[in-house]
């Protein structure tokens, strides 16, 4: 081979070597995580944090890939995430406040019923409530990427209607976590603990008459399909629902990905707390004007009365936290002047 010739060739060859590398070195710096949801393929909350997702795709140019595993995709259920998140079976998990209670129950004080109502007093409190869930998150290895939450939370079911406290009487409701059930229990009510893709077959075998949820929720599940009534004290604002990740593998992203993360995971916080709140309204009049559902609002002089009936169990739930817990809810409390 004539010396031109070959150094034409090595020139070429050259080039195919550090274009490999070049491609080597990109499919290394690709990361892929997994991300547990516990609502399904359908339902609003997944095609917005399908979105987020997405969105983090898009802006890391393929860096980071996040892939969005709605409910029945794994075997986990919702109670284990925080676990789940930190084993590092998933790289990231979302993990509603009331599912998560047993686990860490700082991170669920806003499940009180009657201490947070509304998106406006969980916006004065997120940042005191963050303080103390992010302690106990940190000791299974996860913390909170981005929150966001479900609207408050009411009662709704089947057969005779509850109008007024008294209603509840003998009556099976599914509840998302402890704090909800002893409002039950002082309102001589039952209650069984139910996930979210559980209710449907629980309702349909006749285990509850009636769960806690949200319209936005009851409308976005499929849930109004079967529902009769509502019963609206707005209970409690239903979340922080915490997005989580596994710190180490947060800690293993190049610094530009982390950062990129970050700034698109508060994009979403802002962009889901401010359009699930409106969804909410729309849910209710969809619930009353399309499937005729009978909506009823207790007065103030209700929610006062049921107010002063939980305010002992606030005290109690917390001294059983020990000293945090009875420091959050007092300043929880002082916050909001309750």
């Amino acid at each position: 081979m004539k010396q031109g010739a070959m150094r034409s060739r090595t020139a070429v060859l050259g080039l195919v070597f550090v274009a490999w590398l070049s491609l080597g070195g990109a499919a290394q710096s690709k990361t892929t995580w997994d991300y547990y949801l516990f609502t399904g393929v359908t339902h609003p909350v997944t095609i917005f944090l399908s979105g987020f997702a997405e969105e983090v795709a898009r802006r890391t140019h393929g860096e980071l890939e996040i892939i969005v595993r709605p409910s029945g995709e794994l075997p986990f259920r919702a109670t284990e995430v925080v676990k789940v998140v930190g084993d590092g079976l998933v790289q990231m998990g979302s993990a509603y406040a009331g599912f998560i209670s047993g686990t860490t129950p700082m991170a669920a004080v806003s499940g009180n019923p009657f201490l947070i109502r509304t998106y406006e007093e969980l916006a004065a409190t997120w940042p005191i409530i963050r303080e103390y869930a992010d302690k106990e998150f940190a000791s299974f290895g996860v913390m909170t990427l981005f929150h966001f939450s479900w609207p408050s939370q009411n009662f709704y079911g089947v057969g005779k209607p509850i109008r007024k406290p008294a209603d509840f009487a003998g009556r099976k409701l599914r509840t998302t976590d402890s704090k909800q059930a002893e409002m039950l229990r002082r309102l001589k009510a039952s209650s069984v603990t139910l996930t979210t893709a559980e209710v449907p077959v629980a309702m349909e075998r006749k285990v509850a008459e009636g769960v806690a949820t949200a319209a936005f929720n009851a409308v976005g599940a499929k849930w109004a399909e079967f529902l009769e009534w509502g019963w609206m004290a707005d209970i409690h604002i239903g979340g922080p629902n915490y997005e989580l990740v596994n710190i180490a593998a947060f800690r293993a992203l190049p610094a530009h990905v982390r950062e990129t993360l970050m700034q698109v995971a508060a994009e979403w916080s802002t962009k889901m707390l401010r359009e699930i709140e409106a969804e909410e309204q729309r849910a209710r009049s969809i619930l009353e004007n399309e499937y005729r559902m009978a909506l009823y609002y207790p007065d103030e002089a209700q929610i006062a009365s049921l107010t002063g009936m939980m305010e002992s169990y606030w005290e109690s739930w917390a001294k059983k936290q020990g000293p945090d817990g009875v420091a959050l809810m007092a300043r929880v409390r002082e916050k909001l002047g309750k």
